[in-house]
């Protein structure tokens, strides 16, 4: 068995880097040569002109660097709402990218279990535990993302409400958030303010950012901005009134945080002690623990363990992470 699996693992980093090698040797420079051709061809009616935020938003849409790649990711469905959530972390990755690290690393992680003798209803948890890994590190990012973009939101806010009250254009209080502002707001913004200078419509170039932001202050922000263009009123002061209620409902949301600690502190030791304590028994006293993997009434209580674990996971999540 020892040995198939260190011939499967061969086998697997041979492939890759044959095809690795492939690419880089034929594909990547019959690609250039094709860019290169097309570029001189309208290199006279681009002299001077600037595509750094056309060219942003494009390469968003982009799944894969290898174009046949990312054709069949396009088939697969599913695929641009992982996109998305790419985007949102902001992690300098494509969607077949990530996916083929988790598939990689869960196969890798699965054979290694096995190679080390792990019963084979472990070694695929620990495989799928391994698969997982990066989506959740993508997870994490994308979250605190979300948490630093409503910290800056209603300075950002100010400062349009400033801009305009100046008698700046709103698209130009829009710039001034995106050139002034620190990231993630500034690069939000910039890509809205690049959509509509562009060509889109700004509530559509709005909606776009309600998409990538999927925040209730968003919302509140992009509602009230439609209303007053359809109905009118004084900008200035609805910009400043709506700072003002996002400020609260920000220190209201972390007072809630504080009074949640304890429980969201419980739901990480709750989360990981039943690991903890498998891997622990594995470590100390081998055959105890096997019989959950061999047995069938054992894997039948391991199953049902895992199953409540998530359950109670989630429960104790949505108690401590109230929505408002």
């Amino acid at each position: 068995m020892n040995l198939v699996i260190v011939s499967a693992l061969i086998f697997i980093v041979t492939l890759a880097l044959v095809l690795s090698g492939i690419y880089f040797l034929f594909e990547a420079p019959a690609e250039k040569r094709r860019l290169r051709r097309r570029m001189e061809l309208v290199r006279d009616d681009i002299e001077g002109a600037d595509f750094e935020g056309e060219g942003g938003l494009l390469r968003t849409d982009v799944l894969s660097g290898i174009p046949a790649v990312h054709r069949v990711l396009m088939k697969i469905p599913g695929i641009r709402k992982l996109q998305l959530f790419i985007q949102q972390s902001a992690v300098a990755v494509t969607a077949g990218m990530l996916l083929t690290i988790s598939l990689l690393s869960g196969w890798v992680a699965f054979l290694l279990s096995l190679l080390f003798n792990f019963p084979w209803l472990l070694a695929l948890m620990l495989g799928l535990l391994a698969l997982s890994i990066p989506f959740l590190l993508v997870a994490v990012k994308r979250q605190r993302r979300f948490l630093r973009f409503e910290e800056q939101f209603p300075d950002a806010i100010d400062l349009l409400a400033r801009a305009v009250r100046a008698g700046h254009a709103f698209t130009t209080g829009l710039d001034l958030i995106a050139k002034e502002m620190p990231s993630p707001l500034s690069e939000e913004f910039q890509r809205t303010y690049e959509e509509q200078n562009l060509g889109l419509p700004l509530r559509d170039a709005f909606e776009n950012l309600t998409r990538r932001m999927p925040l209730t202050d968003v919302r509140i922000f992009v509602t009230a901005l439609v209303i007053q263009k359809e109905s009118g009123g004084n900008l200035a002061e609805i910009l400043d009134n709506l700072a003002s209620v996002i400020r609260e409902r920000f220190k209201l949301f972390r007072q809630v945080r504080v009074h949640t600690a304890q429980g969201r502190a419980s739901l990480y030791v709750l989360t990981a002690i039943g690991p903890a304590m498998c891997f622990l028994l594995y470590i100390v006293n081998r055959e105890y623990i096997t019989v959950l993997f061999t047995d069938p009434l054992g894997i039948k209580f391991l199953v049902t363990a895992i199953l409540l674990q998530v359950v109670g996971y989630f429960v104790i999540r949505k108690i401590t992470q109230p929505k408002f």
